[in-house]
């Protein structure tokens, strides 16, 4: 699972939930125009990157492309003058070829999304190479890349399988502050702490240290007095960018083969 940025500025996506409508295939009739001035009047994207047969008399599924490549799927009816947002969670339904049709589609909103934000998620680990820690496997066949942040539980459980990731990847793990404020200070006291962490045993087991529920961040010392505040700096910089470039939840890992 995956614990959410909580973010303003995060796109939520809200979908009536449906128990029984009118099935049966049908000609889709969309009315592509009237459904972009719908959506412009909403403050969307009018780049429609794709259109499917829901399988629902009068409604057709309906991607749209953002800004920066994200697609958001859509229900959307004849008409054009309603969409709904999609959230599989929220969909209840015992038709077994709308499940398999919205199923397909939100494959491919995924597949799309996810190589988008990949894409950006690894500009932002060769930008701050500096804040990312390296476990190097020789005989790696992977390069495994790793976004954590302290207070995320589902983080916490990615930590313990370090050592089997480790098995055929190479990991480069960046440690960021982007849940809560409190995240900040986890992280920084993590950037301090992993300096002194020589080889893979030493580096896991600071991850742990830090990931542990009772660690306490207020118990590191640093050098001078402006080490906390630039490491902090650093750490809000790098959770722009990772939002900038669509990471909406950690843990986000991308396993790359090793050419």
């Amino acid at each position: 699972m995956t614990q959410y940025i909580r973010s303003p500025r995060a796109h939520i996506l809200r979908l009536l939930a449906f128990s029984t409508l009118c099935l049966g295939s049908y000609a889709n009739a969309l009315d592509s125009k009237q459904l972009e001035s719908t959506l412009e009047a909403q403050g969307l994207s009018t780049k429609v990157a794709l259109t499917q047969d829901s399988g629902l008399q009068g409604l057709s599924f309906v991607v749209v492309e953002q800004e920066g490549g994200l697609w958001i799927p859509l229900l959307a009816n004849d008409s054009g003058k309603i969409a709904l947002g999609i959230s599989q969670n929220l969909i209840f339904t015992t038709d077994e070829n709308f499940k398999a049709k919205l199923e397909t589609l939100l494959q491919k909103v995924s597949l799309n999304n996810k190589q988008i934000v990949d894409k950006g998620v690894l500009e932002v680990f060769k930008q701050h190479p500096n804040s990312t820690i390296t476990i190097t496997n020789k005989a790696a066949k992977y390069t495994t890349y790793i976004v954590l942040d302290p207070n995320c539980p589902y983080c916490r459980a990615e930590v313990e399988k370090l050592e089997e990731y480790a098995k055929d990847s190479t990991l480069k793990i960046m440690v960021v502050g982007i849940i809560e404020q409190s995240s900040i200070n986890k992280a920084a006291a993590f950037a301090k702490l992993i300096q002194d962490a020589k080889t893979k045993n030493e580096q896991i087991s600071v991850l742990k240290k830090v990931f542990n529920k009772s660690f306490d961040p207020s118990s590191v010392r640093f050098d001078e007095a402006t080490e906390q505040g630039n490491i902090s700096s650093t750490l809000l910089i790098m959770g722009l960018k990772l939002r900038k470039a669509g990471l909406q939840g950690v843990p986000h890992i991308i396993k790359e083969p090793i050419k």
